[in-house]
């Protein structure tokens, strides 16, 4: 029988895990799936806590629909029915400048204005950054092929104050990062596409609105709040459900892996525990965080380990604060806000929970998801929960006219959890999987390679158990698909 071991309980270990008991079972071939993980829980950064009447989502509270992996994962576990969408009443984004909440004009797409009524009018803006702003449909198309930081090409595109006042708060909210060192290709790969095809993302993303089934381009354009999705019960039934499916023995956690080397029959691997028991496996699948699988690597291969460490990460907290709706002066009509740099906040961004997912919280109550840390809030990510809470607390205060302190705060801390996709980034993997060439039968799959959302890992990770399984049963080469 053969033996793959998969490396991280998170989605993506495993969606890999039941990829693969998907391929054996449909091919009749029996195959030991083992799941390793330090933690004691599985999912990873997903994770829901319910609290006298609350659903607290402590990582992720939404995936989109656009990437239809996730929604088809869930149709396969039986799901699919616990699938909620946004409120539609709510579907609003709002921007802090001076301490207000101002919301992003009507039409608005990140960067981009597309109802010149609506953007003409919002005071977010000053009128030289609103023409500035508008002329994008007149700056020349750059030349070249070499990556781009998304800072780089807002800046020139839109102007410094569409950067700053929009396009770094949007970035850091959704990425965690500096737009200033994360890659356009990557990141905003259709604004990439929009300028090259078209010459002006304003006037591409018009030319897409109009061609769709003759929709107006103000159908087509702004956020678009409809593709989030979550469930009923929070992001953990989708971890529960894949749990749930895997063969008993399969998850193992509180089972950390130490190391990786070759066994001495060809083609077969070792698995050293932190225990110190060893594991044979046919073939392994790295789901961890890279930098960690360049730990495992590391006497294997020195120089994949050297290029997984040149990923980094950042690390985020979410601070999750109920309060009574009569406490809070705001209408909270909207989604949520997000923070400049400039307005120099202890928060990155929050979430009005119960505004954009129902059955988040009890009738007359409120919940608050606010994010900290990332690359403009190191130092708030480092304070004491005590001090954090204060830190938070007072800034929604302030903004939100909150009247007294919350019923309960729930801070979780996710140190380097969130990947960075530099400039340069596709280079990177494909030289990592250039150099993992040498060692069929490791595999890489997680957020620091071809996508951090939830529907990108369940993809990357059903891709990679395709690839594994043929090699495992001598049907294919095992090639990784990327």
């Amino acid at each position: 029988m053969k033996r793959v071991a998969i490396v991280g309980a998170g989605v993506s270990g495993l969606a890999c895990a039941h990829r693969l008991g998907e391929l054996a079972a449909k091919a009749g071939t029996a195959m030991e799936i083992s799941v390793f993980d330090a933690a004691s829980r599985a999912g990873g950064t997903i994770a829901s806590e319910e609290k006298d009447g609350f659903l607290l989502e402590k990582g992720p509270d939404s995936f989109i629909s656009e990437k239809p992996w996730a929604v088809e994962l869930s149709g396969r576990l039986g799901i699919g029915p616990e699938i909620l969408g946004t409120e539609g009443r709510y579907r609003k984004t709002f921007v802090v400048k001076g301490g207000r909440l101002l919301p992003l004009p009507e039409g608005f797409y990140l960067v981009a204005p597309l109802n010149p009524v609506s953007f003409l009018g919002t005071p977010l803006f000053s009128w030289a950054g609103k023409l500035r702003m508008m002329s994008e449909v007149w700056v020349p198309r750059k030349t070249g092929s070499a990556d781009e930081s998304v800072a780089d090409f807002i800046r020139r595109r839109f102007g410094k104050e569409a950067l700053e006042r929009v396009g770094q708060p949007m970035v850091a909210g959704i990425h965690s990062g500096d737009p200033g060192r994360l890659s356009l290709s990557e990141v905003l790969p259709r604004f990439k596409a929009l300028e090259e095809n078209h010459g002006s993302v304003i006037r591409g993303l018009l030319k897409s609105a109009r061609s769709k089934d003759g929709h107006s381009a103000k159908a087509a354009s702004g956020p678009r709040y409809s593709l989030f999705l979550s469930y009923r019960r929070g992001m953990e039934t989708l971890v529960r459900a894949l749990v749930d499916r895997l063969p008993g023995g399969t998850l193992r956690l509180g089972s950390g892996i130490r190391r990786i080397s070759r066994e001495h029959r060809k083609g077969a691997w070792n698995l050293t525990g932190q225990d110190g028991g060893t594991y044979p496996a046919d073939a392994v699948c790295l789901a961890c965080p890279a930098h960690r699988a360049a730990d495992l690597v590391e006497d294997l291969s020195p120089d994949v380990s050297k290029k997984l460490r040149e990923i980094p990460y950042e690390s985020v907290a979410t601070v999750n604060l109920a309060y009574r709706e009569e406490d809070v002066a705001h209408p909270l009509d909207g989604f949520g806000f997000v923070v400049p740099a400039v307005e120099r906040k202890s928060l990155v961004a929050c979430t009005f929970a119960n505004r954009k997912f129902a059955g988040r919280a009890p009738k007359g109550f409120l919940l608050l998801r606010a994010f900290v840390g990332g690359a403009f809030g190191k130092e708030f990510f480092e304070m004491p929960d005590g001090d954090l809470q204060k830190s938070v607390g007072k800034d929604l205060a302030a903004l939100l006219g909150i009247r007294k302190d919350p019923l309960f705060c729930r801070i979780s801390r996710w140190r380097e959890s969130m990947a960075q996709y530099r400039v340069g980034h596709r280079d990177r993997i494909r030289r990592i999987e250039s150099l993992l060439g040498d060692f069929p039968g490791i595999f890489l799959t997680g957020s620091a390679y071809r996508g951090t959302g939830i529907p990108d890992c369940i993809h990357n990770a059903e891709q990679q158990a395709e690839a594994v399984f043929p090699l495992l049963t001598k049907e294919g080469n095992g090639e990784v698909i990327g």
